[in-house]
């Protein structure tokens, strides 16, 4: 499947059609579950979110990728005479300094990125909720609880046991797993390996009943 760069800001449903390439791309504005362990390509290669203000929330500052990125920042931002200068921010915060959203101006753009925070307490996963619609997103790892990934499967799957235990043995492989919420659930790309390979729930089921 062919990837394509488009702007966030810009980008519009009929912008988006031209570039659906693949039965697997999807439409826009999109509904997607990307779920899979750290280094298994879930992200999709680099980038470009145009902001203002960056924020990281974690528990390592002092980790050197942040170290010069604030440098970068710093360079950026400090002469407004500067042929490249922009007025932008970075700051890193820990996840109990975590910010109601009200807190943002609107009439700057904030991106704020939740480093490793999986494994949280349930009072920092409650105060990282108010930045997602949590209807549309999830975000889940190698050791998310069988729990967790079974109120996603319920809607594709009365099997939940078996259909949990199908899509666990995919994340302990490395593997990531795509759940494509604007797709009816009977279509064979509602549920894919990888970003366009279908998963067929049931079929993998069967295969491991087969197996036992």
């Amino acid at each position: 499947m062919k990837l394509f760069l488009m702007d966030m800001d810009e980008a519009n449903k009929h912008v988006a059609s031209r570039c659906q390439s693949h039965p697997a791309s999807p439409s826009w504005p999109f509904k997607m579950i990307v779920t899979g362990k750290s280094g298994s390509g879930k992200k999709g290669g680099r980038r470009y979110i145009s902001c203002d203000d960056l924020i990281v929330c974690g528990y390592h500052p002092d980790e050197p990728k942040w170290a010069f990125v604030r440098y970068i920042y710093g360079i950026i931002s400090k002469d407004p005479k500067a042929p490249y200068y922009e007025n932008i921010t970075f700051s890193y915060i820990s996840p109990e300094k975590i910010p109601s959203t009200r807190a943002f101006s609107s009439e700057r753009s904030t991106t704020i990125i939740f480093e490793d925070l999986c494994l949280a307490p349930e009072h920092i996963q409650n105060k990282i909720g108010q930045f997602l619609e949590m209807d549309d997103i999830r975000i889940f790892h190698a050791y998310t609880s069988r729990e967790d990934i079974s109120k996603i499967i319920r809607r594709y799957t009365d099997d939940v046991k078996n259909a949990s235990m199908v899509i666990n043995s995919y994340l302990r492989k490395s593997e990531f797993i795509v759940f494509d919420l604007d797709k009816p659930e009977d279509d064979p790309l509602a549920i894919r390996l990888r970003f366009d390979t279908p998963l067929d729930l049931q079929k993998e089921i069967e295969l491991r009943q087969k197996k036992k």
